[in-house]
């Protein structure tokens, strides 16, 4: 029993250091993208401002799931790798049927690539931004695209000790295209699936003369609270 108590404390403890980091990571983030989402605010507020009789309000909630990560450009040898993504989800209304959202959020990435016969397991980390046009074809079912900015949070190998020569060897900053697909429930209850297109090309050794890009599959789940008089309560879309 002593023993299952300190594992469990130490398990807890990682738990902790790991919640810490992502915390002072999105911090860093958003005060690195604060101009983005005080245009999305003024953009909302904007609308609010045309016609208050068709005021519509802004929802916030959360959304974690699964990527399927990979690359794709010059290097051959390359496996997906399943990894997680979590964060906060701020959908801001233009109409009734076409919404912004921004999901400042951690994804973890990467590949796996083999070589030599030996599986190595690249790790690359990111804190994202997604700013996302949702357009509502019914009112629970959406079309969204939009454009994705990460930055770099860290970056590791299983075969090998990590350097920060490792950590520099890749570009601190990728864009990314977004589109997909999303449905979600009068409570709020929502399911996305996306592909996410890199754009950038993430090798940043000027030796090395090669291109390779982030490809994503996505499927998410997440929650957007409700407000006091939210008009999706009327089914009012």
């Amino acid at each position: 029993m002593l023993f299952l108590f300190f594992a469990l404390m130490t398990f807890l403890e990682k738990i902790k250091v790991f919640l810490i980091d992502i915390i002072i990571l999105v911090v860093s983030f958003m005060k690195n993208n604060i101009l983005i989402l005080l245009g999305l605010l003024f953009i909302s507020g904007t609308f609010y401002s045309q016609d208050e009789s068709e005021q519509l309000y802004t929802r916030a909630g959360f959304k974690t799931g699964i990527n399927y990560a990979t690359i794709t450009g010059d290097i051959t040898d390359v496996d997906p790798r399943v990894r997680m993504h979590l964060g906060a989800v701020i959908e801001f209304p233009v109409t009734s049927r076409f919404f912004i959202q921004a999901e400042p959020m951690y994804s973890a990435q990467g590949y796996t690539i083999t070589e030599e016969g030996v599986e190595n397991k690249i790790s690359l980390n990111y804190l994202v931004l997604p700013v996302i046009g949702k357009y509502y074809m019914t009112n629970t079912l959406s079309l969204e695209t939009g454009i994705q900015v990460g930055t770099l949070a860290n970056a590791s190998q299983s075969q090998e000790e990590t350097s920060d020569e490792f950590y520099n060897s890749f570009s601190n900053t990728d864009y990314s295209w977004v589109f997909g697909t999303g449905y979600k429930f009068e409570s709020g209850l929502f399911f996305q699936a996306r592909y996410i297109l890199g754009l950038t090309n993430i090798n940043d050794l000027d030796a090395l003369d090669i291109d390779f890009k982030h490809s994503i599959m996505q499927v998410s789940i997440g929650y957007l609270f409700k407000t006091k008089n939210n008009r999706r309560l009327d089914n009012k879309i």
